[in-house]
């Protein structure tokens, strides 16, 4: 009805108006033009016509316009938009969700007062009751240790994190009065915030921050290259936690801008050198999701030109991206016969053509809208670059703070801290205005870096004053991470200390829950499996629809026994749940109170040991590369990426080759198990001998002859007929079932420790088969079994009947007439009465 009133109203009131208007415009055109004639005489001397002029020509008809809809679509339209839901279409998605949290929170507790939560956001208002209210609510949420979906939580600790929490109700407040307190009302429940904070002894300063400098980039790229403390699926996913790390502390992104990162959004082209030489390769970069609010900001597009002699690969993107594309096939192709562009060596041989500033080097479409920081997926023959689906944040995170704990960072690596080092080079740099740093950062005003940005006073104030020569870097060094590295930081917990946690009365009390809960599922389950067997025995001549039309009370009974089993067993996986994630936490708590001992005691040690001559200086971050344990793919990729830059351009160039080569092999190579820190200390007296302090040498030697022969071993001891038997056409004599997995000898990706790895028992063998390789998705194309050539095997029961009857990996039972049912179902020769 409202819009069409509008429609009404309009109809009735704008003609008139306009007619007004073109009637005094007409007189005064008439006035210039027709040397004071009328309109009459003017019209006749043209000599208009209605049979002369062209239907249509002179004056659009809106009715003949194709793409408009009929006017009552565009009323129903007006109607239908929800005016109340507009608000709410004001903040993004993760916004969104700490809205609902805190949401959550209110309803949570009104439900434990006994209040309606509707009806208390109506009672809000700027009086003493609501001030009143909201300090219970306050102390109430400092309380509580349990969170989302019952989780245990440690509650809040800091008075900043209960301010966050007070700001984000007040904006849930917005969205369901539409209304706010005022700014007296404010300042009381500001005030209400520090009696909460001092009652509580929460803390009044805020989380550490620190900038995290190029320098400290480079030192955790080339740990995260070589370390084997930490390992991945496979080396894709080290690659481009690589070059997540470098494309942030480059551009000073955001982490949500780059993880949504799409190939769309980069750009590679070569750059005609107005100096003459080699066209340079850049890297147009274009974050396209930014945090935003009341609409999307502006994208940024950073330029990034390629560094010829760069003193170390470790931070050059373009190294880390070329691999990528060159190991997914991402470059653009025409040619289906002639060479194309999907190797190194014919990237650097382009030039840019006569006449041109530039070379595009297109990417193909079809991944245009993938990510480039994306998922790994595990499949029965290895693992697949599963590009559609998004890195998630807590991954990123968790492996940024896993590799800062293994270089011994004193803070927490973040993300976060990349953006603060950046924000600050920018700030400091002449050739970055204020301007200019606000359009980078996508600040809108430089106070958001002085707020928030500005964590460090990193130069030498003394030398500034007292005019004695600025020691800058050194206090720069000062503030960075680097400054912090140890090593021998306990960032975990020793065998016999983690033992001992399973003596704490609170982790005795949680198994103890889990052993009686267990014998109850366990007493349930048996008399289950005696009332079947008991039913099968007196009645089994029955068909069981037969069985259960007759004894419908006896149907009724086997139901209540197995809803009680299955409550039983419900019950127990929660007990195994809680008691595990109670370990975890009691883990946490005393790897937090090892590391606060070792901050406050191992200086002094050190100190007083340095003072009685009984600490050698050893290389303590040599420790950190196991390169016996790297696989060959991966020593590769170090070898090449940690060169100096080459003597001669083309020597340049040939470093960057082989660099971008060795680390597209690595993207699809399996990474094994982590190899474990040598558990006693690294700081050994003087008396040690030094030679014995010195990292190993890995020892390089030619294995290629060697690695056959194991692997030519491995081969024969899975087939069930060796070659020459299958030959001969002889039998082989009945002997024990293999205990090496064939799929995982005939994969080369994987470490030849891995390839090769002899389990305990046939068992063994069969549990790690199903789970590797028979319960992962299938793969579209199927699998192939490379230790014998055989055909493809198209479906996961041709995969377990091949490895049975040629590599005697034997699996029966359900998991065989599961596999068997599913083919029959896939193919469609499942009958209904089966």
């Amino acid at each position: 009805m409202t819009a069409l009133t509008m429609v009404t109203r309009s109809q009735q009131f704008y003609p008139d108006d306009k007619e007004n208007q073109d009637s005094d415009a007409s007189s005064s055109v008439s006035e210039i033009f027709s040397g004071g004639e009328s309109d009459s005489d003017s019209n006749s001397d043209l000599g208009y016509d209605s049979q002369d002029s062209d239907d249509g020509d002179d004056v659009p008809d809106d009715s003949s316009d194709d793409g408009q809809l009929p006017p009552e679509y565009y009323l129903a339209q007006a109607e239908s938009l929800d005016v109340s839901q507009l608000r709410q279409k004001r903040y993004s998605d993760s916004t969104q969700e700490r809205l609902d949290e805190t949401r959550m929170y209110w309803n949570r507790y009104c439900q434990h007062i006994g209040a309606n939560a509707v009806q208390q956001w109506k009672n809000v208002s700027d009086s003493d009751e609501t001030v009143r209210f909201l300090y219970a609510f306050f102390v109430w949420r400092c309380d509580i240790r349990r969170g989302k979906n019952g989780r245990h939580c440690p509650g809040i600790q800091y008075k900043s994190s209960l301010e966050s929490f007070w700001k984000w109700w007040h904006l849930v407040l917005k969205q369901e009065t539409a209304s706010e307190l005022n700014k007296e009302t404010i300042v009381k429940v500001q005030d209400v915030i520090a009696i909460i904070a001092e009652e509580k002894g929460l803390r009044l300063d805020r989380r550490p921050k620190k900038n995290m400098y190029i320098e400290d980039v480079a030192e955790f790229a080339r740990v995260l290259l070589t370390t084997t403390e930490m390992t991945f699926d496979c080396g894709w996913q080290r690659i481009q936690l690589l070059f997540y790390c470098q494309l942030a502390a480059i551009t000073a992104s955001r982490p949500g801008a780059l993880l949504h990162l799409c190939y769309r959004d980069i750009g590679l082209t070569l750059i005609r050198d107005p100096e003459g030489g080699r066209p340079r390769l850049f890297i147009f970069l274009k974050p396209d999701f930014t945090k935003k609010f009341l609409g999307k900001k502006a994208a940024n597009e950073f330029k990034i030109p390629e560094i010829i002699f760069d003193p170390t690969l470790v931070l050059s993107p373009h190294v880390c991206l070329l691999s990528m594309l060159f190991h997914i096939k991402g470059f653009k192709t025409v040619s289906t016969t002639g060479p194309v562009l999907d190797c190194a060596e014919k990237l650097y041989s382009l030039e840019v053509l006569d006449g041109k500033g530039q070379q595009e080097l297109k990417l193909k479409d079809e991944i245009l809208d993938k990510f480039v920081f994306c998922q790994v997926e595990r499949q029965p023959t290895g693992y697949r670059i599963a590009l559609e689906k998004r890195l998630t944040e807590s991954t990123l995170r968790s492996r940024m703070r896993r590799a800062g704990e293994i270089i011994g960072f004193d803070q927490v690596t973040r993300p976060y801290l990349l953006r603060y080092a950046g924000a600050k080079e920018f700030n400091n740099s002449e050739e970055v205005t204020d301007a200019l740093q606000n359009v980078i950062l996508q600040h809108s005003d430089i106070r958001t870096f002085v707020r928030h940005y500005e964590v460090d006073v990193d130069v030498d104030v003394q030398g500034i004053i007292r005019k004695t020569g600025s020691q800058t870097p050194l206090v720069r060094f000062a503030c960075s991470l680097s400054a912090s590295i140890d090593p021998d930081r306990p960032y975990k917990l020793s065998h016999e200390e983690s033992k001992s946690l399973n003596e704490l009365p609170v982790v005795r009390a949680r198994q103890d829950t889990v052993n009686k809960r267990k014998r109850k599922w366990e007493d349930h389950k048996a008399k289950l499996d005696r009332a079947m067997a008991g039913c099968q025995a007196a009645l089994g001549h029955l068909a069981e629809g037969e069985l259960f039309e007759v004894h419908r009370q006896l149907r009724d009974k086997l139901e209540r026994f197995q809803d009680r089993t299955m409550e039983a067993k419900r019950r127990y996986n929660k007990a195994v749940r809680e008691l595990r994630n109670e370990k975890q936490r009691q883990r946490n708590r005393r790897t937090r109170l090892n590391l606060e001992k070792y901050r406050n005691e191992q200086p002094v040690i050190d100190l007083e040991r340095q003072l009685a001559g009984k600490l050698v200086d050893t290389k303590v971050m040599g420790a950190l590369e196991h390169k016996a344990s790297l696989s060959s793919q991966h020593l590769m990729v170090v070898d090449t990426i940690l060169t100096m830059p080459g003597a001669t351009l083309e020597a340049e160039y040939q470093r960057r080759i082989d660099a971008i080569n060795a680390m597209t092999a690595f993207c699809s190579a399996e990474e094994g198990r982590p190899t474990p820190r040598a558990t006693q200390s690294r700081r050994l007296s003087a008396s040690d001998d030094d030679e014995s302090c010195r990292p190993a040498k890995r020892q390089r030697h030619s294995a290629m002859d060697d690695t056959e022969i194991v692997l030519y071993q491995a081969m024969e001891s899975v087939r069930v007929r060796s070659t020459n038997e299958q030959l001969e056409g002889l039998e082989r004599p009945k002997a024990k079932r293999p205990t090496k997995c064939f799929l995982c000898i005939g994969n080369p990706d994987l470490p030849l420790k891995d390839r090769v790895k002899d389990y305990a028992t046939p068992g063994s063998l069969t549990r790690h088969f199903r789970r590797k390789h028979v319960n992962p998705p299938w793969p579209v194309k199927g699998v192939e079994c490379n230790v014998c050539g055989s055909e493809l095997l198209q479906q996961k029961i041709d995969l377990v009947n091949h490895a049975e009857a040629a590599h005697g990996t034997v699996v029966r039972g359900r998991a065989q007439e599961g596999l068997a049912l599913e083919y029959l179902h896939k193919t469609g020769l499942a009958s209904d009465g089966s």
